[in-house]
């Protein structure tokens, strides 16, 4: 007994013909808009903040909760020195605060609960000094921590950026 081959109908080849192009194309299409962003994200940083450069005194760090979950942290900074009293940015890319001698800004993922204790022993901070595009930050013990200028807003909503209002 010989077995049937059934052929494929032209609707058929179209699923199947759609199927790989999405297959093939999201990928690829998801790529090229995260390379978008991160393009558009540096040029705005690049554009808003390479200007803004502060130091001081770390009086606190607040890990943020969303559902219950530790999603960020803000770091607050008690200014020695900068070159303007006041700045407010916030939106899905970049956050940053400065107001009445107090920068806020998120320091990325962050739970205490784990053994990262990077950020804990931090004392101080000098942010973009001579435009250098760069974050250090000074331990307890005179470790330095240094990263690239970075203001990513890593998923805080806007009522997050008041938790150092209170830090004085």
């Amino acid at each position: 007994m010989k077995s049937e081959r059934k052929k494929l109908k032209p609707f058929d080849w179209v699923i199947i013909v759609a199927f790989i192009s999405f297959v093939v194309v999201t990928p690829v299409w998801m790529i090229k808009n995260a390379r978008v962003e991160r393009f558009q994200q540096a040029n705005m940083i690049e554009s808003l903040f390479a200007n803004i450069s502060f130091s001081g005194k770390v009086v606190g760090i607040h890990t943020v909760k969303h559902l219950g979950m530790p999603s960020a942290a803000i770091m607050c900074i008690k200014i020695d020195s900068s070159n303007l009293d006041s700045f407010y940015k916030f939106d899905k890319y970049t956050a940053l605060k400065i107001e009445n001698g107090i920068a806020t800004f998120p320091i990325g993922g962050y739970d205490k609960s784990t053994d990262d204790t990077l950020y804990e022993k931090v004392v101080y901070v000098n942010i973009n000094e001579a435009k250098s595009h760069k974050m250090i930050f000074v331990s307890n013990q005179n470790d330095t921590i240094e990263h690239e200028l970075c203001y990513t807003s890593v998923n805080l909503k806007e009522n997050d950026m008041g938790i150092c209002d209170s830090c004085h």
